[in-house]
């Protein structure tokens, strides 16, 4: 009986001595792992950026890994898939990246091509894109108003009034008066459908100036009032 007692008691001192040395050898390995590991190659469905703190700075992904909405380190909306590239600024939200996608599919294109820049804590307030969907076809630079209005915020209000919340929907119609929800274009540069302009809005979105080489080669000069109706164009056919 001592024999076995001494045999389990020498068998539970080996456990301890090898589990002490696998320890000493894996902290050993961490400490004296490189700071700086070469590739030549990594291939990868994602790849995360991250600052000292934890939070993302880049996230790098493919159509099942892209990130959703993220507000301060933390998700806070679906988004849906944007395979590409998202920008996160020092407090871990995002504000902005470079999403690509496109296809052919019967005989329809398909395609699309994004770069966004976001207003702080909000969305995008410049964009250089290209998109081609059916006959549809538009390159250009876009520059769009934004509020202060946190978008999570918003986002948070109006799921709160979809459940019903009074309060929320109050305060959103509040908002609204306010022009907190609004997302208006101020300004575009590029063509549209093989016509070549520069248009530019009120703070209502309303279009002012519109400025046009069609695909034609012919051009004019546009000024519109704040209802969208044109109250000058130049070369003034009119004289002509």
């Amino acid at each position: 009986m001592k024999t076995i007692e001494t045999k389990l008691k020498n068998q539970k001192i080996i456990n301890i001595v090898l589990a002490l040395g696998l320890t000493a050898l894996t902290v050993n390995n961490l400490i004296g792992m490189p700071k700086t590991v070469d590739f030549e190659h990594i291939t990868v469905k994602s790849l995360k950026v991250l600052e000292a703190n934890g939070l993302a700075r880049i996230v790098i992904a493919n159509s099942e890994y892209s990130p959703q909405g993220m507000y301060k380190g933390k998700e806070f909306v679906d988004v849906g898939s944007r395979p590409g590239m998202i920008f996160y600024n020092d407090e871990g939200t995002e504000n902005g990246g470079l999403i690509f996608m496109g296809k052919k599919k019967d005989g329809k294109v398909s395609h699309g091509v994004h770069m966004s820049f976001d207003r702080y804590n909000q969305d995008q307030t410049m964009t250089l894109q290209h998109i081609e969907d059916g006959d549809y076809m538009v390159t250009g630079m876009r520059i769009i108003d934004r509020s202060d209005l946190p978008l999570a915020e918003q986002i948070a209000l109006e799921k709160a009034a979809k459940n019903g919340d009074i309060q929320a929907k109050s305060q959103l119609e509040s908002l609204e008066k306010q022009g907190k929800l609004s997302a208006n274009d101020r300004a575009f540069y590029g063509t549209l459908n093989g016509d070549s302009m520069l248009k530019l809005s009120d703070k209502q979105g309303q279009t002012r100036i519109r400025m046009v080489v069609d695909k034609t080669g012919v051009a004019k000069l546009e000024f519109l009032d704040s209802t969208g109706k044109i109250i000058q164009t130049l070369p003034d056919n009119k004289n002509n």
